[in-house]
C-alpha cells in the first residue's frame, strides 16, 4: 500500500515539473517575441547642411613688435645704472655708465701718438722739399731722394695708425655710455652697478617699444599646403586666446612667412600682427593661435557622438522609415566637437547620438521624446 502511494506522489511530481517547463517555456517565448517586436527609443540629431570653417590651431608666444636687447660693445664694469626695470625712456637716454678710463687713457696715448708722427711726417716733408732740387741738379744720388720720399710715407703712415687708434680709443668711450636706441619701456634688468660685463656678451637688459605685438609661430609641413593657398586667394586672419582657453583675446593677420623650412623643428615660421594692444596679453606669454584659412560650402555635418568606428571605417546610425540604418560615411575633417562628413546622407536626416547596447543594423526604433499616436476607441491594450 505504501509503496503504491510513494509511485503516484512520484508520478504526480514528474508530471508538474513538466507541466511547468512547459508553461515557462511558452512565457519566456513570448517575452522574447514581444522584446524582438519592440522598438527601441533612440535620441537623434538632424543632419546639418553649411558652411564649415577651415582652420589651423597652433601654439604661440607672444612678442612685441620692436623690441632692442641692451648689449655692452665694450668690456668692463658698471659705474652706474640710471635707470630701474619698468622705467619709460626715450631714444638716447642713458641706461648704463661703464668704466671709462682705459678707453680715456687710450684716447691720451694716441693723442700723443699722433701728434708725434705728424711732427715726424712734417720734418721729413721738409727734408724731400729740400732734397728735390738737389738731386734734379745732381748734388745728390737718386738713392739718396728715393730713401727720404720712404722715409715720409713711413711717417704718413704711422700718423694714420695713430689717428685710428685715436678714433678707437674715442668710439670705446662712446660705448662706456649704454644708450636706449628706442623709445620703449626697460625690462628686467641683469645687472647691477659694479657688474663686469664683456662686449658681445649677454644683455643687460631690453627695451619694449609700446604698443603692437606680434605672434611667432610655426605651421607644420602637412598644413602648409592649405595656409599657401588661403593667402593666394587674400589676407590670413587669426584669434588669439591663452594656452588654456578658447575664448579669443585678440585678433590678427599673418603678416610673414618664412621662405623656408625650419630645419631644427621641421616646420615653417609664421608671424602674426595682433590688431590693438590688449592689456591681458604680455611679451613672452604662450598662447593658442587660430588661423582662419576659409569656409567649406554645403557641408555635412554631425556631432562627434554619432560617429562609430570599425576597422573598415566609419558610420552612423540614421533612422529611416523607423529603423536604424548604418550609414558608411567618409570624415573629412573636425572641429569643436563637430564632424564634416561625406556619404549618403540628405540634409535634415535624423542620426542617432546616444547609442543603446542592443542597436544593430536594420533595428526597429523611435525617436525619443516623439509622442506616440494614441490607439482607438475600444482598442484592447496589450499586457
Amino acid at each position: 500500500m505504501k509503496l503504491r502511494i510513494t509511485l503516484i506522489l512520484i508520478v504526480l511530481a514528474i508530471l508538474a515539473g513538466v507541466a511547468y517547463r512547459v508553461l515557462n517555456k511558452d512565457t519566456e517565448g513570448e517575452k522574447k517575441r514581444g522584446g524582438a517586436d519592440r522598438a527601441l527609443s533612440v535620441r537623434t540629431t538632424p543632419v546639418a547642411v553649411r558652411d564649415f570653417p577651415v582652420v589651423i590651431d597652433l601654439p604661440g608666444t607672444i612678442e612685441a613688435a620692436q623690441q632692442v636687447a641692451i648689449v655692452s660693445q665694450l668690456s668692463g664694469s658698471v659705474l652706474k645704472q640710471h635707470v630701474q626695470e619698468g622705467d619709460t625712456v626715450r631714444a638716447g637716454q642713458v641706461l648704463f655708465s661703464l668704466d671709462g678710463k682705459p678707453a680715456q687713457a687710450r684716447i691720451a696715448q694716441s693723442q700723443a701718438s699722433l701728434a708725434g708722427a705728424r711732427a715726424e711726417s712734417v720734418e721729413v716733408k721738409k727734408k724731400v722739399d729740400r732734397l728735390s732740387p738737389l738731386m734734379q741738379s745732381g748734388y745728390i744720388s737718386r738713392q739718396e731722394f728715393d730713401d727720404a720720399r720712404l722715409a715720409l710715407e713711413a711717417a704718413n703712415a704711422r700718423a694714420g695708425a695713430a689717428r685710428a687708434e685715436l678714433e678707437t680709443a674715442q668710439l670705446d668711450a662712446r660705448y662706456a655710455q649704454l644708450r636706449a636706441p628706442i623709445a620703449g619701456r626697460v625690462g628686467r634688468i641683469a645687472v647691477r652697478a659694479g657688474s663686469l660685463v664683456q662686449a658681445g656678451g649677454e644683455p643687460l637688459t631690453t627695451v619694449i617699444a609700446p604698443g603692437v605685438l606680434d605672434v611667432r609661430a610655426s605651421v607644420a609641413q602637412s598644413d602648409w599646403p592649405q595656409l599657401a593657398a588661403a593667402r593666394t586667394r587674400g589676407k590670413v586672419t587669426a584669434a588669439v586666446a591663452y594656452a588654456t582657453e578658447k575664448q579669443p583675446r585678440a585678433q590678427g593677420e599673418v603678416v610673414f612667412v618664412d621662405s623656408q623650412i625650419d630645419a631644427a623643428t621641421g616646420a615653417v615660421p609664421i608671424k602674426i600682427r595682433l590688431t590693438g594692444t590688449p592689456p591681458e596679453l604680455l611679451s613672452g606669454q604662450d598662447v593658442r593661435v587660430r588661423l582662419m584659412l576659409g569656409t567649406i560650402p554645403g557641408a555635412k555635418v554631425v556631432p562627434e557622438a554619432a560617429l562609430q568606428h570599425t576597422q573598415d571605417g566609419a558610420y552612423v546610425y540614421v533612422v529611416r522609415d523607423g529603423k536604424a540604418v548604418a550609414q558608411t560615411i567618409t570624415l573629412v575633417r573636425s572641429l569643436e566637437g563637430e564632424q564634416m562628413i561625406e556619404g549618403e546622407l540628405r540634409a535634415g536626416e535624423p542620426v542617432v547620438i546616444e547609442i543603446p547596447q542592443r542597436l544593430k543594423d536594420g533595428s526597429k526604433v523611435e525617436l525619443a521624446g516623439k509622442k506616440k499616436p494614441d490607439a482607438p476607441a475600444g482598442a484592447r491594450p496589450r499586457p
